[in-house]
């Protein structure tokens, strides 16, 4: 039976390269860009004023001044009025002054811009104004032309997730559309004559479709489009149809069907349907069951897991398994567990790794996790306050409080850092 990190590598082993798309840029927060992202001329493309004030030259700093000029201050003559969008009809002569709005042009010869709040407008002339010359400092409050990025510098880099910020600086760039990867579809299918929608009340012996909405929420917070296929009952004619179905997809995932029972049918049907086997079974807890396979034609490739039936195990297997699978169909950087400090005494029990359900927090700069009562693999409700796994090896026994254990946060498709 594979390890955990055994299962890992085989699966992404199958995955193909990721799929590119041109779309426009406004529609790509959250995709991840397959074609880098290349200044195609400086920024700014002009030297411009980054506040409202008087653009000036510093060597009139030195200059004689005015019987008119109260001490410490130069006066200049204001001979033109600059607004962003517009640009100075001629350059800036010696004693001379030109107020310049936020994002205007600067004019030739002009050295420094003084904010206007720092000057004295002459309030029967408004054509003078004075000047601090301590506020006569070289490039003030000016942004040069290429200060910002210059022509054929690699802004942003290929497997970049795109949030907005980039896409306001690509848009700056004069770029409308990006290469991107394509979204992976993934079909989801629940099977067990036990399972009824979730908007239906359950007979006698039945229980609702609660993986079904979970793992499409997953899907969708890893960047895949679920495709939902509903129930499947322990029937291998109605399972064989749906399998057909979800093998169109990128990814198929199904749940139940993949243990020992006399009515777990899900891997002969997938071998049935030309889907090859990888591994079934890894030693893990909860997920034991897991099932992996691939199903290829000339055109098409759709990596399959068999998830056990219960929640959190399908949780589990999805966040160790199944997400990394969707961030490399994307061109995302493979993801890593990370590191936490335990808050609280834990004891584990049994011959294969747990994963256990955590609450991760952040105190102090330290991640802690804090571990979540739960019963066993169904106990989905007990795990609505977790947010990671923390995997805790059966060998070390007790962990006690302060121990740091490997953990896996469930909102990593915060991958837009």
């Amino acid at each position: 039976m594979h390890t955990v990190s055994e299962a890992l590598k085989a699966v992404l082993d199958h995955v193909p390269a990721p799929v590119s798309q041109r779309i426009p840029l406004i529609e790509s927060p959250g995709r991840v860009l397959l074609e880098a992202i290349v200044v195609a001329e400086d920024v700014p493309a002009f030297s411009k004023a980054l506040m409202d004030g008087f653009a000036i030259s510093v060597d009139d700093a030195t200059g004689s001044g005015s019987v008119n000029s109260p001490t410490g201050m130069q006066r200049l003559r204001v001979v033109e009025s600059i607004v962003a969008g517009r640009v100075p009809s001629r350059h800036l002569k010696s004693l001379e002054a030109m107020q310049i709005m936020t994002g205007a042009p600067i004019p030739q010869n002009c050295s420094c811009v003084v904010p206007v709040e720092r000057v004295q407008i002459d309030q029967a002339d408004s054509g003078w104004v004075d000047v601090p010359r301590s506020q006569m400092i070289p490039d003030a409050n000016v942004l040069a032309a290429g200060a910002i990025a210059r022509k054929g510098q690699r802004l942003l880099e290929v497997g970049t997730c795109l949030q907005p910020a980039r896409i306001g600086a690509i848009g700056e760039l004069g770029i409308a559309e990006v290469v991107v990867s394509r979204r992976p579809t993934v079909s989801i299918l629940s099977t067990g004559n036990e399972l009824v929608p979730i908007g239906v009340l359950p007979g006698p012996g039945q229980i609702r479709n609660s993986s079904q909405p979970m793992l499409a929420a997953q899907v969708m917070t890893a960047g895949g489009i679920p495709q939902l296929l509903g129930i499947s009952e322990d029937d291998t004619g109605q399972l064989g149809q749906k399998i057909q179905e979800g093998l169109r997809a990128d990814v198929f995932v199904l749940t139940g069907g993949v243990s020992a029972g006399i009515l777990d049918l899900v891997p002969e049907q997938l071998a049935l349907a030309g889907v090859v086997t990888v591994f079934h079974g890894v030693l893990m807890k909860p997920g034991k069951p897991i099932w992996f396979g691939v199903y290829r034609t000339d055109s098409h490739t759709c990596l399959v897991f068999g998830l056990p039936g219960n929640p959190v195990s399908s949780l589990a297997c999805f966040e160790l398994f199944v997400k990394p699978a969707l961030w490399r169909l994307q061109g995302l950087p493979d993801l890593e567990p990370g590191v936490a400090v335990l808050s609280e005494r834990c004891q584990v029990r049994g011959d294969r790794p747990v994963y256990q359900p955590v609450i991760l927090r952040q105190e102090t700069g330290t991640i802690m996790a804090r571990p979540v009562s739960w019963s066993n693999s169904a106990d989905l409700l007990a795990t609505v306050m977790a947010n990671g796994f923390a995997r805790m090896e059966p060998e070390h026994g007790v962990y006690e409080a302060g121990e740091i254990v490997e953990v896996l946060p469930w909102d990593r498709r915060s991958c837009c850092q």
